[in-house]
């Protein structure tokens, strides 16, 4: 699942960078959302079970943007794109070392 959170964060990335729109950015910008903040951290705890890596995932990732969004607006520092591009910024460490240590368990398959 890490490889292809790293593919979407960075397709939501220079997709958000270029100012394209579309459906293509529609459908990242959604997935991004929804599962690259919370993936970012719930991965790391290899809870081997796919339906609450997936539920925290989800609720994980809402809580994050929301949490950001209301700084950010606190603050009038809003900006759509803007908190895009720092989420992609700031999850892909931990996706790209995420995608890159796979347990000997998942090897073997």
């Amino acid at each position: 699942m890490s490889f292809l959170l790293v593919a979407v964060d960075l397709l939501t990335l220079v997709v958000t960078l270029s100012s394209l729109h579309g459906p293509v950015r529609f459908l990242l910008g959604v997935t991004l959302g929804l599962f690259v903040p919370g993936w970012s951290v719930v991965g790391l705890l290899k809870l081997r079970n796919a339906a609450l890596e997936l539920a925290l995932s989800v609720g994980g990732s809402l809580a994050t943007l929301t949490v950001a969004a209301q700084i950010l607006m606190t603050v009038h520092a809003w900006h759509l794109s803007g908190l895009e591009v720092a989420m992609c910024l700031v999850c892909l460490p931990s996706l790209v070392w995420q995608s890159r240590n796979i347990s000997p368990i998942a090897r073997s398959k």
